[in-house]
């Protein structure tokens, strides 16, 4: 147990279920507000060709709308599902358990295999929705912490008091 700003917190156990990696891939891969504006543009100049553009440019609007729609279908709702579910069952080390704890200067992981502190400095950013956080080493490396580790006593609320005014704000 360590005492953090006057509150105990332990070190709590998790462990990453393959569904668990599948759904948190999926909040990696969120689309950023940016790519958001930008798919929000073509769109509405694809559709703008389609009402008012000659109809051999009607005909290549309609087909990247519904080619890209398509595509991004099949990239979010099953490529990258399946791949996620391919790259846990390579991913040993994150099928066993392990145990996490923040402490004053960052978040501890440690697991049979050893463990390490990652300082609050040396996390790049971090996501989260209502079932996981993100923290990013690395523009593509991250841990996840499930949410489900709350009811085992990890507090949540304490973990992004810290990282909104150590790291910046959620991205």
């Amino acid at each position: 147990m360590e005492m953090i700003g006057g509150e105990i917190t332990m070190k709590t156990e998790l462990k990453i279920t393959e569904d668990d990696y599948v759904k948190a891939m999926k909040l990696y891969s969120k689309r950023t507000p940016l790519l958001n504006g930008i798919y929000s543009i073509l769109i509405i100049v694809l559709c703008l060709i389609t009402v008012l553009g000659t109809p051999d440019l009607r005909g290549g609007a309609i087909g990247g709308l519904v080619g890209g729609g398509i595509v991004i279908m099949l990239v979010y709702f099953v490529i990258n599902p399946m791949l996620a579910g391919r790259h846990y069952h390579k991913y040993k080390a994150i099928q066993e358990p392990m145990l996490v704890q923040q402490m004053d200067d960052g978040i501890e992981f440690s697991s049979t295999d050893g463990g390490g502190l990652v300082r609050w400095e040396k996390i790049l950013k971090w996501r989260q929705n209502d079932e996981y956080v993100l923290l990013y080493l690395m523009p593509r490396l991250y841990h996840i912490i499930p949410k489900t580790i709350k009811g085992l006593g990890f507090d949540f609320v304490s973990l992004t008091k810290e990282l909104e005014p150590k790291v910046g704000k959620e991205s």
